[in-house]
């Protein structure tokens, strides 16, 4: 794994955390800055699915194969999920969900790193 991209993407889950969180307190509905951002992280998360499974492939070192594909798989699912439910709801709480997801993608990196190390 590129230990950089890893870094980025934790980074930047926590970041959209925050700025969710300030939505979520100025009682505001996602807007294009943060679905952006939330499209941004996921290209990460495309790039950090396609790379794994390819050093699966490719006979890499990795403690367990099926959970680590799991976990990349999980991480490409989750954060769609999150704002396709803050954009189908439009609700303070449906806003909170894109917290959830941040950092549940968040530490999903931070689990692909501990399979993959």
């Amino acid at each position: 794994m590129i230990e950089p991209l890893q870094t980025i993407l934790i980074v930047a889950s926590l970041l959209l955390a925050v700025a969710a969180g300030v939505y979520v307190a100025l009682d505001r509905s996602p807007d294009n800055a943060l679905v952006g951002l939330a499209g941004l992280l996921e290209l990460g998360f495309v790039v950090q699915a396609v790379i794994g499974i390819g050093q699966v492939v490719g006979d890499d070192d990795v403690a367990s194969p099926v959970t680590f594909i799991g976990y990349l798989v999980a991480a490409l699912i989750v954060l769609p999920v999150g704002v396709l439910w803050s954009l189908a709801e439009r609700s303070r709480g449906a806003t909170a969900v894109l917290i959830v997801a941040a950092l549940t993608t968040a530490f999903l990196v931070v689990r692909v790193v501990q399979l993959h190390g």
